[in-house]
């Protein structure tokens, strides 16, 4: 059975190698670049970059990875209100976020067909 690794509860504790690799995340964090990049630049290997921070967090060295951050839905379903726009019927779309966008007069035929398939 292989020796189980011990988990240092503080930086002082740190082996050479982990010390090296905290400082590079560390550094690669200070300056709001991701990791891959960082490696890259400097010539260091990025799977080990990455292995080594997934220690150190479990280690509890490195603050634990966002949780729920999720991005914003690209596209939402459109509701149009009235397909009937006289003109000088303005159009007003808003969007869930409660953005409004609003045009003085209501585009008619084809070009009100493409906003729509635009938006929806």
């Amino acid at each position: 059975m292989a020796a189980r690794e011990r988990s240092p509860k503080a930086e002082e504790n740190l082996s050479e190698r982990q010390r090296y690799w905290l400082k590079h995340i560390r550094a690669a964090e200070g300056q709001g670049e991701p990791l891959k990049t960082y490696a890259k630049r400097l010539g260091l290997s990025e799977h080990s970059m990455y292995e080594a921070k997934r220690r150190l967090r479990s280690y509890g060295l490195i603050a634990p990875a966002a949780q729920g951050k999720t991005a914003p839905p690209r596209f939402t379903r459109v509701a149009i209100a009235s397909s009937e726009a006289s003109p000088g019927t303005p159009l007003r779309v808003r969007l869930a976020s409660g953005a409004v966008f609003e045009w003085r007069e209501a585009p008619r035929g084809d070009a009100l067909r493409e906003l729509v398939d635009l938006v929806s």
